[in-house]
């Protein structure tokens, strides 16, 4: 049985049962509201018998603050299961429960989940209206679901050879693979599905919302223009920090919560253990001592889970594969950033991981090429129940009105490209990042007085 995504009302009905099953464990409420008014939903988990909540150390897992990035729901509703379901029947969960408070907030971001998942539609993050093309106009050029499968993808138009700059890939008999050859050298045009609605020239540039919550966080904020032209800006940053109700109903509730020492707020997809800095390099901003706890999880992390980056968002995230081919720049800044926030303002551990991503980790030489490739998931498609849908969608005809008759069809963009399919490779992803998760949460802070002397001193005072 493999793993499935969940809607937000079923997110939130999983909260609410918990919550009524096991009601000296867990509490449910809201921490406030989306951008369109949806409450969000967050459980708190421990023994109520041991203790206040905000009187043990505590942990905070979250997940799909990016609309599309809906792993991390699952990924931080399987946490809290296996915390909730573990309690009497494992002795290790039920000491950190006993002992330690669980903090899980499954979506940040339940207007742009709902989008994902109930409509062709995806965007960054808020829904809230943003011109993304710079032409003044709000949401005017979305994508366009022309064959009506439910996604959003490609369009390949045959315009005769050399008229093209796409063609057929020879390799794969089926025609579901198209191969870049360059313009004029091709039969077929390739574009995202829709039509040009605003006379641009483009196709599918100004969809729904395009503000980055995950830019919105105070810590180093940079907005996205600023008049001198000689700063540093950050594209989705939002119009000052914590301008979204998202970001601020996370700030506000944190803040009157520092008994939390550990944030782990889940993505897609790389996949990466990923934590501060996030503007600079560690050895320039970062405590040494810190740093050494970082690079202690950052090693455990990837023996649990197999990922295989781990390290901070300045240095190493932004030169992944520059590092493998011995090519590494200076580094990239991302502001306002999560990570960043956490550790130099709120004073935690925060890890913002990046699940999924590196796809053929999970497959292996079906074929028998020799060679652990697109063919590999090819043949998974056409061999694997429940998998005819994972990787490639059908290319279909469907109506253009400049175009004609067009083909919608290639790589499933919202389940292969940025989320695994649901099923096993759904429940293969959200596991590894929970062996992780699990090692940080083994890893909150405890201090225990085992002795305690008084001395009457002369002078009238006591010494503890």
């Amino acid at each position: 049985m493999g793993a499935l995504y969940f809607t937000y009302e079923e997110a939130v009905y999983w909260c609410l049962k918990w919550a009524e099953d096991y009601p000296d464990l867990v509490d449910v409420y809201t921490v406030g509201e989306s951008f369109l008014g949806i409450p969000i939903y967050q459980i708190t988990i421990t023994n109520k018998a041991t203790g206040k909540d905000t009187d043990k150390p505590a942990m905070f897992v979250s997940g799909n603050r990016h609309s599309g990035e809906v792993t991390a729901r699952t990924a931080a509703l399987l946490f809290a299961y296996d915390l909730i379901n573990g309690y009497g029947n494992d002795e290790e969960i039920t000491y950190l429960v006993d002992n330690f408070t669980y903090y899980v907030r499954p979506t940040e971001n339940p207007d742009g989940g709902q989008l994902y998942l109930t409509t062709p539609y995806t965007n960054r993050s808020t829904v809230r209206p943003q011109d993304n093309d710079g032409d003044g106009k709000f949401d005017e050029d979305p994508g366009e679901d022309l064959n009506g499968d439910g996604f959003i993808r490609q369009m390949r138009i045959y315009v005769g050879e050399g008229k093209g700059n796409y063609i057929i890939d020879p390799i794969d008999p089926g025609g579901r693979i198209m191969t870049s050859v360059g313009t004029g050298k091709g039969d077929y045009l390739v574009q995202s599905e829709g039509w040009d609605w605003d006379g641009d020239g483009r196709t599918a540039e100004d969809g729904p919302g395009g503000l980055d919550l995950h830019r919105n966080y105070p810590e180093n904020w940079r907005p996205m223009a600023e008049a001198t032209g000689r700063g540093y800006t950050q594209g989705g940053a939002g119009e000052y920090p914590l301008s979204e109700t998202e970001m601020r109903a996370m700030f506000l509730w944190m803040v009157t919560h520092p008994n939390i020492s550990i944030v782990q707020s889940m993505d897609t997809s790389v996949p990466m253990h990923l934590r501060p800095p996030s503007t600079s390099r560690t050895d320039e901003s970062m405590y040494y001592t810190d740093n050494d706890y970082y690079l202690k999880f950052d090693a455990d992390g990837v023996k649990e889970s197999g990922y295989v980056w781990a390290g901070d968002v300045f240095w190493t995230y932004s030169n992944r594969n520059r590092i493998l081919q011995g090519t590494a720049r200076a580094g990239s800044p991302l502001f306002g950033h999560s990570p960043d926030y956490g550790y130099f303002q709120f004073g935690a551990i925060w890890y913002g991981d990046e699940l999924w991503g590196n796809r053929y980790d999970y497959i292996f030489d079906y074929n028998k090429d020799g060679a652990v490739d697109t063919w590999d998931w090819l043949w998974i498609k056409d061999n694997v129940k429940g998998m005819e849908r994972a990787y490639f969608l059908p290319w279909t005809p469907a109506e253009h009105p400049e175009y004609g008759t067009v083909e919608a069809g290639g790589t499933n963009p919202k389940f292969w490209s940025q989320n695994p399919p649901a099923g096993m490779y759904l429940e293969l992803a959200v596991e590894a990042e929970n062996r992780f998760n699990f090692m940080l949460a083994k890893s909150l802070p405890k201090l225990e007085f085992t002795e305690i002397n008084v001395k009457a001193n002369a002078d009238g005072s006591r010494t503890i």
